[in-house]
């Protein structure tokens, strides 16, 4: 079940594999009771882990942004970006603030709730679109000229295939796909296959189509411990010439 965040007071199911998102202005000044947890089919990845214990909802944990994967938006007129598991919404939150119409998706309630409200914060509330969904069943409505995925890639098998598949059908011909995710190579704190490898992942976007312009593993800082540790980051683009498949 993927639950949306209304404007009243309450979360209300709505059918699984359904796409649900809504304006953070038109949620400002509003508080959502209660808890909810979001089960779909990408949930069963940790069947036993509950997402929202991660997050506040009140905006009070919102993310730093990372600049690695924000810096090649830099280069681009700002137009449409998404951030496919956006968390409390650090990198979505200052996308708005260069000028990005920003579309965050996680699946956590409560990690929505979070940029919702520093989005209203902020004043940005115009520029942001959320839904609480899995990102290896959300479908995108439009397409974007920059997409971010920063250490959200379910583990190893069908939900990490379709994710993947989400990114790169929701950019735009001639958009720019940024990924972060932690060095299976490199880290031996995660189970096999939690993790990825520089090689899958260049891998699974080329098949994807997409144009790998940079793929490199570096030490970058922990995200909710102290320390560093090592990450693969690769940078791809969606040609100018890509023909969606029909049907």
């Amino acid at each position: 079940m993927v639950i949306l965040l209304t404007n009243g007071h309450s979360l209300d199911p709505i059918p699984a594999g359904g796409t649900v998102t809504h304006n953070t202005g038109h949620a400002c000044g509003t508080h959502d009771s209660g808890h909810a947890h979001a089960h779909g089919p990408g949930a069963t990845s940790y069947p036993d882990f509950e997402w929202d214990d991660l997050y506040t909802g009140d905006g009070s944990d919102t993310s730093d942004p990372d600049p690695t994967l924000l810096a090649p938006a830099d280069d681009l007129p700002p137009g449409r970006a998404l951030d496919l598991g956006c968390g409390s919404g650090g990198n979505a939150l200052a996308l708005a603030e260069r000028g990005w119409r920003v579309t965050g998706v996680d699946l956590a309630p409560r990690a929505i709730a979070s940029t919702r409200a520093g989005a209203c914060a902020r004043g940005l509330d115009g520029r942001v679109e959320l839904a609480v969904a899995d990102s290896a069943t959300w479908q995108p409505e439009v397409a974007y000229d920059f997409a971010v995925s920063s250490y959200a890639l379910p583990p190893r098998g069908p939900a990490r295939t379709a994710t993947l598949a989400v990114l790169a059908t929701a950019l735009a011909p001639g958009g720019t796909l940024a990924l972060g995710e932690w060095d299976e190579e490199a880290c031996d704190w995660a189970e096999p296959g939690d993790l990825v490898t520089l090689a899958e992942l260049t891998e699974a976007l080329t098949g994807l189509g997409l144009d790998v312009v940079r793929a490199e593993r570096r030490v970058v800082p922990r995200i909710q411990h102290p320390g560093e540790d090592h990450a693969v980051i690769v940078i791809a683009r969606k040609p100018h010439d890509t023909l969606e498949a029909s049907g």
